[in-house]
């Protein structure tokens, strides 16, 4: 399946994903979707996904199940880094 992710203009952490080729200013959205998702910008377009594909900061399963069941599919995505020392003190 591709899609094409947009992102949240007020909100990073907040994307909604669509088939790619779907004008999001045409599509008719819920009127109680998250206002974060009013304003949007392009992140990715053309991306392939595969159900059951492991992805960074992407659950191509439930982005799937989504698009199926109401034709757009929104998540977030946060990555945490943690940098500790393994090494031997001397």
């Amino acid at each position: 399946m591709k899609i094409d992710i947009y992102r949240s203009a007020t909100d990073c952490t907040k994307y909604l994903s669509v088939p790619a080729g779907t004008d999001v200013t045409e599509f008719a959205f819920p009127k109680d979707l998250d206002k974060d998702l009013r304003t949007l910008s392009p992140f990715k377009t053309q991306h392939e996904i595969i159900p059951g594909r492991p992805y960074v900061a992407l659950d191509a399963k439930d982005v799937a199940r989504q698009i199926k069941e109401r034709g757009f599919a929104v998540h977030g995505a946060k990555v945490t880094i943690t940098v500790s020392s393994g090494g031997k003190q001397r």
